[in-house]
């Protein structure tokens, strides 16, 4: 039999399996992964093994971790219970695994060799949401047991340690910011420095602070060398303002030039090419950061992972609330399937904590919407529909001024909430181009706007319009 013949029916062998050989020295080297390793870890076998051999690496660091637990066990015994292992996968999702060695020789070697299997522990690890139960592996906030999250996580893992940009893009609320900020924490694991700016919940005053510290208009404990690695995550860049994107870009042509590694991560819930095409995201910085992007889709494309996502939720809430064994009816996790799930993940928590807690113990009772508070006697309702009535007027007096005004604000109050200086920037955005950026005069801006020119020029650079 050849070796490749060898090599190829151990991978056969259900779960994680690592061969090592042990040198003159006593010394344990990882000579073989089986290919269980890619769906557990997203490592390539070989990949796994010469990172073994990486000094200064974490894999090198928690394969010799598990070697002196080998040592350990062999010198002193078991305690009883079963030991356990701690890797962690290429986007730095933790996973913990119980582990059986044997040590043993062969009559064409010399030297001992230890063959280790890895079962994962079930139940999770401290920190950890849930778990992927086709591959094993724990991805923060995620389940992929459809096709296309497992398609997306091996595209994620092909990606996770190489020096491209990414973008996380989807609906809100589909986890791009938990899969990109997986990502990142593999970056800072592997050396790079690591910055995030949350710009979903950043006043514009703060984005122009920390872009200036980065981007080196002052000397700050930012200030990387040039040599630097940086790993930038950046939650929601349409929020940029126009005037950080220029400097934002300027800084990493100059990072580029002197060769630094720097590497952005960024999440958006909006088309960026539709941004260029209104004027509002620069074209050279979206094309110069050339992004791989990564499409989460919306919860009612995962059918799948819906069916584990729910299980899982009452698993868990069943345990902490002591609610006995709770199963979702077959019915009820129909209507958990056929449900459109317009607002993603945020809906699907909330309307689990409500049916969660509106179950009594060993039945669960799905609420997809807030029950309705009832009536006190049909004389407060009697109550309720003249106030209606009575009010419909007014109502009317009200729709006709808000046509009369040209629905104001109408586009800026539909849709997601924004931060209120991201809504001002929109708002005032809008009534420059009414005004064709005239800002003085009877016609101009500030007129429309009932202010002195000069504060609203002031306005206007504070938050970046102009």
């Amino acid at each position: 039999m050849t070796n490749s013949f060898w090599r190829e029916a151990l991978d056969h062998i259900p779960g994680l399996f690592l061969i090592f050989r042990v040198d003159d020295k006593q010394d344990a080297h990882l000579i073989f992964a089986n290919s269980h390793i890619r769906n557990v870890l997203g490592y390539k076998p070989e990949e796994f093994v010469l990172a073994s051999e990486s000094e200064g690496s974490r894999v090198q660091a928690e394969v010799q971790a598990l070697v002196d637990q080998i040592a350990d066990q062999s010198r002193n015994g078991s305690d009883g219970e079963k030991p356990v292992c701690r890797f962690h996968s290429k986007r730095a999702g933790v996973c913990d695994f119980h582990f059986a060695f044997h040590i043993f020789t062969v009559k064409s070697a010399s030297h001992p060799f230890i063959a280790v299997s890895l079962e994962p522990v079930k139940g999770g690890s401290p920190g950890v949401d849930t778990e992927d139960s086709v591959s094993g592996q724990r991805h923060v906030g995620f389940v992929a047991e459809s096709s296309l999250m497992q398609a997306l996580m091996r595209k994620v893992d092909a990606l996770a340690d190489k020096q491209v940009h990414l973008l996380f893009r989807g609906e809100r609320a589909t986890g791009k910011r938990t899969l990109a900020r997986q990502v990142y924490q593999a970056g800072k694991l592997n050396g790079a420095r690591g910055m995030e700016w949350n710009l979903e919940t950043m006043p514009v005053s703060e984005q122009n602070r920390v872009v200036d510290r980065l981007c080196g208009k002052n000397t700050h404990a930012d200030s990387l060398l040039d040599d630097e690695s940086l790993v930038l995550l950046v939650i929601e860049i349409s929020m940029l303002t126009e005037a950080n994107q220029a400097k934002l870009l300027g800084w990493l042509r100059d990072r580029q030039k002197a060769g630094a590694d720097t590497r952005v991560l960024a999440t958006t819930s909006f088309l960026l090419e539709e941004r260029m095409q209104q004027g509002e995201f620069l074209a050279e910085l979206y094309y110069f950061l050339s992004f791989e992007t990564l499409l989460l889709p919306p919860l009612s494309q995962r059918r799948d992972d819906l069916r584990a996502l729910a299980e899982g939720w009452v698993r868990a809430a069943a345990t902490v609330l002591q609610l006995g064994d709770l199963r979702i009816p077959d019915a009820a996790m129909e209507q958990l399937l056929d449900h459109p799930w317009t607002g993603n993940f945020h809906e699907f928590q909330e309307v689990m904590r409500r049916s969660l807690l509106s179950s009594p113990s060993g039945s669960f009772r799905l609420m997809l919407r807030e029950p309705k508070p009832a009536r006190s006697d049909d004389r407060d309702a009697a109550a309720d529909r003249a106030t209606v009535q009575a009010g419909s007027d007014q109502v009317g007096v009200a729709d006709a001024k808000s046509r009369a005004d040209g629905d104001i604000g109408e586009d800026l109050l539909s849709g997601d909430v924004v931060p209120f200086d991201e809504m001002n920037r929109r708002y005032l955005k809008k009534v420059l181009q009414k005004t064709g950026d005239k800002i003085y005069g009877e016609d101009g801006a500030a007129r429309l706007l009932g202010m002195k020119p000069t504060t609203l020029q002031s306005k206007l650079k504070k938050l970046g319009v102009r």
